[in-house]
Order: C-alpha cells, then structure tokens, then sequence
C-alpha cells in the first residue's frame, strides 16, 4: 500500500481567516489519492520459519567450564541461573469433584456413592416442593371460630410446662422426715453394728404409735369431743345421797421412756440419738431428762397435738412410713 505524503501546509497568518472551501477541497484531492492493494495470497516458500518452543520442559544451562574443563557452583551462581518452577495445574470443579469421588473401586468411592444413593434402585429423586423454603416448626391453620378455643388450650399447655420444674410444697414433719433419714444413713455407714440397736428400738415406737391412733379411734367412734384430756373426773352417788369423786387413771399415756443410761456412759450418746432421730421421722416429740441417784438419763417421745383453728383434733392422720431399719 504506497500512501503519498503530503505537502506541508504554511502556517496561516493569525490575521487572515481560515477558508473552509479550500481545505475541504484539498482533503478530498488528498484522500482519492491514496491506493489501497491486497496482501499477496500466501508467501513464497522458503521465505517462513517454524518455531518449537518447550515451555514445560526444563532448559538447562550451558555449563561454564573452568582452567580445567568441569563448571564450578559459583560460576552457575554468578550466572544467575536459577531452578524452573513446577507448573501449577488449574483449579477446577472437576478436578475437586474427582477428588471428593476418590478411586474408583476405592473406600472412599463406595462412601460417595451411598451418601448419594447411586446404587440403591429404591431411591427416589427429590420433588420440587422438596425444594420449597419452609418453617421447620409445626404450623395448624386454626379457623376463625375456634381461635379462642386455642388460645385457652396452649395457656393450659404454657402453665403446665412451667410448673412442671417447681417442687410440690413440703411440710415441715417431711422435710425433718427427710434429714432424719439421711442422717442415719450416713452414720449406720459407719456403725453397722447398731443396726439391730436401731430395729429394736424402732419397732417399740411404732408399736407405741399405733397403740395411741387405735385408741384416737376409738375414741372417735365414741364420739367424745376431747379424748386427749390427761384426766376424767367421774362422779359417785351413792344410796344415802352422799357424792364422791375418784379420778380415772389414763388407760394409754402420751409419752413412753424408750432408751435410759447412766450419765457417765459415753457410748449411750448414739442410743438417745438414735431416739431423737426416729421420733424425728415419725413427727413425735422428744426429749431427754435426767432422774434418780445414781442419776441417769432418759430419753423419751410423745405424741404431739395436732388441733385445727377450732380447738377440735385433725382426723386426718397418715399410715406409718417404712421402717428406717429397712432403708439403711
């Protein structure tokens, strides 16, 4: 393609205007004069030269060679030759995918193809609602009309669930109940000697228990208003009109010595322990005085008055718990 130059235009005089017309006409002379020829279809042989160039083959240096013929390392390190880099191989999805699947026939592989189930004929393919974006909470569609009626069964539910973790309430005689038999667990543990000690005096209080709510009963049925009172006055009349007064004695009394030893005696602590720790479990009231020459000290229980607001007793009496000789 030959392109003429053209001629150099001399710089207009800055007083002079610029004649449009001209300069249009000498840019068209200037243009219908270019030619423009196509390349030559191929090019004549001989006249090309084909490259092979190894890009991830390594290229080794020419080894400089010393006075006496064989390359030193610090002529290859003055001449900065320097060991090629590994090609790195792309990332790709499929080369993590062939990865994850693993050998075929391999452990790994066999893993894969269950998590996917590829061999199971059973499987079936996800549908598209499977697909759906969901709550994973449980949801009704409750009517208009018996909304209120809902509403009233999950308060029910809501109080039911937070009263369900409260403790019940506890009596005073349950929870001393409780913390007596947990004391004498933890001491039989170590004295397990006493337990014979401890059935026998156990059985004589419950022996002692039950004779009393026998006679409460009877009492009851008897219709008698107080039948704790400690005495009954009777009275007498005999033929000539003369009165006489005698005192009926107490056919059962409220309390009952269970356990009595000399003072000096310091093994007799545990037995009178013992007594307060039972009466303790059976709700009784004890005590532990000291009598008699040589002074001895005795340890007693008694019954305790269970009245209501108006001074009549409560009826309503439980049946004996298990015995603790047979819980610890």
């Amino acid at each position: 393609m030959a392109i003429p130059t053209l001629a150099e235009a001399q710089p207009a005089v800055p007083e002079q205007p610029i004649d449009i017309e001209a300069w249009t006409e000498e840019a068209a002379q200037a243009l219908g004069a270019i030619h423009i020829t196509p390349p030559a279809s191929a090019p004549a042989r001989g006249t090309t030269v084909t490259l092979d160039i190894p890009l991830d083959d390594h290229v080794l240096p020419r080894a400089q060679s010393g006075e006496n013929g064989d390359a030193t390392a610090a002529q290859a390190v003055r001449s900065g030759y320097t060991r090629r880099r590994e090609p790195l191989r792309r990332d790709s999805l499929k080369r993590r995918e062939a990865l994850l699947k693993g050998k075929e026939g391999s452990r790994q592989r066999r893993r894969w193809e269950n998590d996917r189930l590829l061999n199971n004929p059973h499987a079936q393919p996800p549908l598209p609602s499977d697909w759906e974006v969901r709550p994973q909470y449980q949801f009704h569609y409750v009517p208009y009309a018996v909304a209120s009626y809902w509403d009233k069964e999950l308060a029910a539910r809501s109080a039911a669930r937070n009263t369900k973790g409260t403790k019940p309430a506890v009596s005073k005689e349950e929870e001393a109940a409780e913390e007596a038999l947990k004391q004498v667990r933890e001491r039989m543990k170590k004295k397990r000697a006493a337990r014979n000690m401890l059935q026998d005096i156990e059985r004589e209080v419950r022996t002692f228990v039950e004779k009393w709510e026998d006679k409460v009963r009877k009492d009851e049925q008897d219709d008698l208003i107080d039948p704790d009172s400690e005495d009954e006055q009777i009275v007498f009349v005999g033929r000539n009109g003369q009165m006489s007064d005698m005192r009926a004695e107490q056919e059962l009394r409220k309390d009952l010595m269970v356990f009595d030893s000399l003072v000096g005696d310091r093994s007799a602590a545990f037995g009178r322990w013992l007594v307060h720790s039972i009466a303790a479990y059976y709700g009784l009231e004890t005590w532990s005085i000291t009598t008699g020459t040589p002074a001895k000290r005795e340890a007693y229980i008694g019954i305790k008055e269970n009245r209501l607001k108006t001074g009549h007793r409560n009826a309503t009496r439980k049946p004996l718990p298990q015995p603790l000789w047979s819980m610890v």
